[in-house]
């Protein structure tokens, strides 16, 4: 394996170490750019497989240059994880692309294995549109979930909360942000809601031997794979 990580943010010494560490644990081509001016097509003159954003403090320095990857082509397709201060994802409202978040300070070993997770992830991502998380799998273009071999009868709220969770593998995301980004902005139910419809998923694609998604005490849901 030997991907190209691009980390887009140079303002703090949180981006060097990811570097040097993604060089010297996984032998991942890794280079460090500044975020000021930066255009999508210096983004793909790199070619990189995934961009790591690291913002100077709050991770809405780096929508700009976000959505500047996401409306181009050539680059929307592209893993992005971003760099945040645990406490400031309590509040966070992270766009739906992106994919991963290492918290700061760095925990250098956690960078690597979840970078190296999230690539793997990524390339279990076929042109039919299946996501596969261990036993898991749901087939996006037919809103199709199984669970090994059992294929499971979900609603549609049912399938996009899981769809969401599973395409964000390991973050922790509070109820307030899964009512935006499943419900959406113009839902106006409590936050109960999402405790209801995370049950009712909970008993229909886990079992005594499969444990899919784990609650993080005073803040939220996360998706946890099996892999």
């Amino acid at each position: 394996m030997n991907e190209n990580i691009l980390i887009i943010g140079d303002q703090n010494k949180q981006g060097s170490d990811l570097r040097d560490v993604l060089k010297k644990e996984a032998h991942f081509i890794a280079r460090l750019i500044p975020m000021n001016g930066l255009a999508a097509n210096e983004i793909i003159e790199k070619e990189p497989d995934l961009i790591v954003m690291n913002p100077k403090s709050s991770y809405l320095e780096i929508m700009d240059v976000y959505y500047g990857i996401k409306k181009e082509s050539r680059t929307e397709d592209i893993p992005i994880v971003v760099m945040m201060d645990e406490a400031e994802m309590k509040h966070a409202d992270l766009p739906s692309g992106v994919h991963e978040v290492l918290y700061r300070p760095l925990r250098p070993a956690e960078a690597v294995v979840r970078i190296k997770n999230l690539l793997k992830r990524v390339h279990k991502v076929d042109q039919k549109n299946l996501i596969q998380r261990g036993k898991l799998t749901i087939d996006v273009s037919k809103y199709e979930v199984r669970v090994g071999e059992k294929k499971i009868d979900l609603t549609f709220t049912e399938f996009e909360l899981l769809k969401f969770l599973c395409s964000h593998s390991g973050t922790v995301f509070t109820r307030e942000v899964l009512l935006n980004k499943v419900w959406g902005y113009e839902y106006y139910g409590g936050t109960r809601t999402v405790d209801v419809h995370i049950r009712r998923l909970r008993s229909k694609i886990e079992g005594k031997s499969s444990t899919f998604i784990e609650t993080v005490r005073n803040i939220g849901y996360k998706f946890i794979s099996e892999e």
